[in-house]
């Protein structure tokens, strides 16, 4: 049994609901947060999932923190209309709501986090990833200050002052640009999405997060829990042209092109890296699967083929779905992705086949991987 056990939340907007309905179904719709996150020694979030875990940290039953993504006003709470062109939404007005959605949970990271929860248990180290915009690279916020792996800094060096939940997942859900039309703005400094970073999936993170504890990576379990990967066909770039009106139209595309590409991630590759960082056995044949590994990747994989509901509407969805109608389309992908209808994104698959090499192709199985890894706690 393993003794270490680490929850990785992918970001993905309004798409973090299907993390929702991964955890109600390894847990229960009416189990509440903190009993969720005592099953975890270690959680890491990016983006939406950084929301999913403010949810379990203010002690929702997992069904009420559905409804933060289920409710159209508490969607437009987050996604604040009225931004800048061409950013879609206010990112103070994400703040504020942000704060209005925490209430009282909303303290200094260290203090709502690595502690007692609210049936004596202890709450997991967090970590949520964002991108500092002045130093331009990857930050990581802690709950646990000391963190081996947090730098060492001298004892008389200036100390930032530690970032609120709120403006910890204010940080790391800034999609720029196309979306929010400022930096998040926190006295600790000024940041953008975790994805920026590379961290949209953040399990590789988490598990250096954890060997730099010390913990035996043979002793280590991490669930890794996705966003949706609508797989699309591959699309070629629009042809080269003289014409400064199609070049500069080109320019715009390929702009939104590179900014969706970061911050969805290509798929497999942290939760992969992860499998190999933790001692994960790699397949010798493509015929038989490794599926007894460390790392269990849930995450609906919708293909060209897939119907219901139909792909082509899917991969049109950004990941800002506000519209109850866009929700009620994701909430019907993890309906049939739970029910073994669109298969499940292993934790790597073969190109050729599609079919996993390292991993689980539906949920059910996943699920069952999960709870031989990892049974509940008493």
């Amino acid at each position: 049994m393993a003794r270490h056990r680490i929850l990785s939340l992918d970001g993905g907007g309004a798409w973090a609901m299907l993390e929702v309905w991964s955890l109600i179904q390894a847990y229960g719709a009416a189990t509440r947060g903190h009993d969720v996150l005592a099953e975890f020694d270690l959680v890491a979030s990016n983006s939406g999932g950084s929301l999913v875990l403010g949810g379990l940290l203010m002690d929702l039953p997992l069904s009420e923190l559905m409804t933060l993504f289920r409710d159209e006003a508490r969607r437009r709470q987050i996604f604040a209309a009225g931004g800048t062109w061409p950013a879609r939404y206010r990112a103070q007005g994400k703040l504020d709501g942000l704060r209005g959605i925490l209430g009282p949970t909303d303290m200094a990271l260290p203090e709502v986090a690595s502690r007692t929860g609210n049936r004596g248990r202890r709450l997991p180290h967090v970590i949520i990833a964002a991108y500092a915009v002045e130093a331009e690279k990857g930050i990581l916020f802690r709950s646990d200050l000391s963190a081996p792996a947090a730098a060492i800094e001298p004892a008389d060096a200036p100390r930032r002052p530690s970032v609120t939940l709120a403006e910890a997942i204010h940080a790391s859900s800034n999609a720029p640009v196309l979306y929010f039309d400022d930096v998040a703005r926190t006295g600790a400094g000024n940041f953008w999405d975790g994805a920026i970073a590379g961290w949209n999936c953040p399990a590789a993170v988490a598990v250096v997060e954890a060997l730099a504890y010390g913990w035996r990576a043979d002793e280590i379990a991490l669930l890794s829990l996705g966003t949706a990967n609508v797989l699309s066909p591959d699309k070629g770039l629009p042809g080269q042209s003289d014409d400064m009106g199609l070049r500069l139209r080109r320019l715009g595309a390929e702009v939104g092109v590179m900014l969706r590409a970061i911050l969805k991630e290509p798929a497999n590759g942290a939760p992969f890296h992860a499998h190999v960082m933790l001692g994960g056995t790699l397949p010798t044949n493509p015929r038989d699967a490794i599926t007894d590994g460390p790392v269990v990747r849930l995450n609906p994989m919708p293909g060209p083929a897939t119907v219901d509901p139909p792909h082509a509407v899917l991969a049109k969805l950004d990941m800002d779905a506000v519209l109850q109608s866009e929700v009620a389309i994701i909430e019907r992908l993890g309906q049939r992705w739970l029910s073994g209808h669109v298969p499940n994104e292993p934790v790597r698959m073969q190109r050729s086949t599609g079919h996993p090499d390292i991993g689980h192709r539906t949920a059910t199985e996943a699920l069952a991987a999960w709870d031989a890894l990892a049974p509940r706690r008493v």
